[in-house]
């Protein structure tokens, strides 16, 4: 008995560490499909108040998302890399007020919450999921909306 459970608790951990990387990314992109308010905002170490975000929202259809802020539209394409810890992202924007910038980042997902730090013009990508007064990061708080 102690040998079928040894069996399949390697059967398990096989499957689970055999799965190649590119496919944990995909897995990782499609769990980040659709839409995502903003519940928090904190830029160097501020907290922006909750009526100055309300409505904000981000969208990510494929590898392309939609930012919606204070009535302007950030567009963009989406790279993600599940192979660093923290994993890590980028936003490339394609149209709008930060077109032709990249901003580089780390998220962490977590069922319908997620967790964004971005450098806003900084050029070093965040290491921790906070902020502080000149870091030039931002950290978002967005809960998945409901279908």
């Amino acid at each position: 008995m102690k040998c079928i459970l040894l069996m399949l608790a390697f059967v398990a951990l096989a499957s689970c560490a055999g799965k190649p990387k590119a496919n944990v990314a995909v897995d990782d992109l499609e769990k980040l499909q659709g839409a995502w308010t903003f519940v928090s905002l904190e830029v160097d170490g501020a907290k922006i108040p909750e009526a100055m975000i309300t409505g904000s929202k981000i969208i990510i259809e494929g590898g392309n998302f939609k930012s919606i802020s204070g009535g302007v539209t950030y567009v963009g394409t989406i790279k993600i890399d599940v192979s660093k810890t923290p994993k890590t992202l980028d936003l490339i924007f394609t149209d709008g007020p930060e077109k032709g910038r990249t901003a580089p980042g780390i998220y962490e997902l977590g069922g319908e919450n997620l967790r964004i730090c971005l450098s806003l013009g900084a050029s070093s990508r965040p290491t921790e999921f906070a902020t502080k007064q000149g870091s030039g990061h931002a950290l978002e708080t967005l809960k998945r909306e409901k279908q």
